[in-house]
């Protein structure tokens, strides 16, 4: 099969021909029809965060369609369209029992991540990872439930939020617009900032009721007087980059006692001081991918037309390291597809 792989790290992607995936009993064999580039794949690249044995076949967003199953395998027949659970566990744990599969102790690996992935015509799964397909929803926006969806439904639900309550996504990239979209279905009074002007109509659009620059003097006053009730900023930061300065700004923007969830993942420490933790209460909460609850959710809130993913752009699988470069230029206002393979 034809497969982008990577070398060594912090080289481009080698797209040549490799050995089909050999399932076992109790995998399914897919077809990947498509798959997105997160900037976890640039991680991947660079050797930052995950750094899996290589050679190694990336692409952690993929949907395909069943091309064979193992023996042991029910439930799942030939030609059916699906998705993947990225988290593959060998057993039990007290953070499986309770739906945290990205925590899980016994973790065997990560589809796309660890383990090979979908920038390949072809990519396996263990059955119990894999999940139905809604025939509505198209596989360069069903791909995305693996990360990017789940990622933006698991953020929503470890804030709390409700009704009437405030909230600020610093970063309005793939990710983040959806975020701006779950938070309008619940009714949370919603800001968007970012640098990017275009990104900022994006959010606009995605149903943010106030939509800022970073790069502006006074965004967090203005974000103060939205909130208003006297209140000294927004109930939940969802901070989507991931850097000192960003993290330094999310503090700025958020209200006493109030939650800075982090999403985004760089190399940098938090620009934030503890006497502004300590004093302010403030609760700084981890967000990683998600659980197969959430996973079911995402592709019902997909089906639903609740969360609707911007597709930035859609390349070809020979046309790769292009496409990685327009997500590493931060050029891209919402998800890059790879087309491996046409429906």
């Amino acid at each position: 099969m034809k497969a982008a792989v990577l070398r060594s790290i912090g080289q481009p992607f080698a797209v040549e021909d490799v050995p089909d995936p050999i399932i076992g009993p109790d995998e399914v064999l897919v077809a990947t029809r498509t798959c997105g580039i997160c900037r976890t794949d640039l991680h991947i690249q660079d050797g930052l965060a995950y750094v899996p044995g290589l050679p190694h076949v990336p692409g952690h967003e993929p949907a395909g369609v069943i091309a064979d199953v193992g023996r042991d395998v029910d439930g799942f027949q030939v030609g059916q369209r699906v998705v993947p659970h990225l988290f593959v566990s060998s057993g039990d744990c007290r953070f499986t029992r309770t739906g945290q599969h990205a925590q899980a102790t016994h973790l065997q690996g990560i589809i796309g991540v660890t383990l090979p992935g979908g920038f390949a015509e072809y990519f396996k799964a263990p059955a119990e990872n894999l999940l139905p397909l809604p025939d509505n929803v198209p596989f360069d926006v069903g791909g995305l439930t693996s990360c990017a969806v789940i990622t933006a439904v698991h953020a929503y639900r470890k804030s709390g939020l409700q009704m009437g309550r405030s909230a600020v996504v610093l970063g309005a990239g793939g990710i983040g617009l959806m975020l701006v979209q779950l938070l309008k279905q619940a009714g949370v009074r919603t800001i968007a900032v970012s640098r990017s002007p275009d990104s900022l109509r994006l959010a606009t659009q995605a149903g943010a009721e106030l939509s800022l620059s970073i790069e502006q003097a006074g965004t967090a006053g203005r974000i103060r007087e939205f909130v208003g009730s006297g209140k000294d900023g927004a109930d939940c930061i969802f901070e989507m980059v991931g850097r000192a300065e960003t993290m330094r700004a999310g503090a700025d923007y958020t209200c006493r006692g109030g939650r800075i969830i982090v999403i985004g993942e760089e190399a940098e420490f938090p620009a934030i001081d503890t006497i502004q933790i300590a004093q302010r209460e403030l609760e700084i909460i981890g967000s990683r991918n998600g659980g197969r609850q959430d996973a079911i959710d995402a592709l019902e809130m997909l089906s639903a037309g609740i969360v609707r993913p911007h597709i930035a752009g859609s390349y070809a699988l020979d046309e790769i390291n292009e496409a990685m470069s327009l997500v590493r230029n931060r050029k891209a206002r919402g998800r890059v597809i790879v087309n491996v393979a046409s429906e």
